[in-house]
């Protein structure tokens, strides 16, 4: 008997679907139908539908806002991307370079902290006490080469080892970091910038900003190096 009843409403809901304005045809059985909610009470198909699509319509609303919220953020980005960039191709000096894009990205970024490492020891020494030379044979580097290898901007969160090494002594409140290889696969350098916010650089968030710095700082060390090593480039 229970088989027959089973069968019975999917023949039912089988019509219904197929059939969805049947009950303009026969508005009475609005009237009884009614549908339970979770707190025991009962309400007409209408006034659940209604609730539906009115939920439905405040979700779309607040997708929107969140999409025009980030459009906004993003058109901003790219703005502050676009003056940078202009002040830095104006700057000649590498040392002054760095010094520039460290107080930018503090000011302008909301970075709590920057650090850069190149892996030419004789462009390190001449952006001066900003930049750490980091050879390639250096130990620490099997902490990153996955990352730098990519040649692509990282964000989240890192480990105890690979924060130590990054930010020293301030590693402790270092809760997100965006890690961005300069050059091609990473071959000039890193930088590194560090965010007390756990939530200021997080996976899967958009890096192109970050990838477009990237490419202003390589070209800017390109035309740093010393005029016999661009010539054997």
């Amino acid at each position: 008997m229970s088989e027959k009843k089973a069968s019975f409403k999917d023949i039912v809901a089988a019509f219904l679907r197929k059939h969805p304005s049947f009950l303009q045809q026969y508005p009475d059985l609005l009237e009884v139908l009614s549908i339970p909610h979770a707190s025991g009470a009962a309400s007409s198909l209408i006034e659940r539908q209604v609730k539906q699509l009115r939920a439905a319509n405040q979700d779309l609303n607040r997708q929107m806002n969140r999409l025009m919220h980030v459009a906004s953020e993003n058109e901003q980005l790219m703005s502050r991307l676009h003056r940078l960039t202009l002040e830095l191709t104006g700057i000649g000096d590498l040392s002054a370079f760095f010094q520039h894009l460290s107080h930018s990205l503090k000011e302008d970024f909301r970075a709590d902290i920057v650090k850069v490492f190149l892996f030419d020891r004789e462009l390190a020494n001449i952006a001066g006490s900003r930049v750490r030379w980091l050879g390639k044979d250096d130990d620490h580097m099997q902490l990153f080469q996955a990352h730098i290898e990519k040649g692509q901007s990282v964000c989240g969160r890192l480990n105890r080892d690979k924060l130590a090494f990054l930010f020293e002594e301030k590693s402790p409140w270092v809760q997100s970091t965006a890690l961005i290889p300069v050059g091609k696969s990473g071959a000039d350098g890193m930088i590194a910038i560090g965010s007390s916010d756990p939530a200021r650089f997080y996976p899967g968030m958009g890096t192109l900003f970050l990838d477009l710095l990237a490419d202003v700082i390589s070209r800017n060390l390109a035309n740093s190096q010393p005029e016999q090593q661009r010539r054997t480039a």
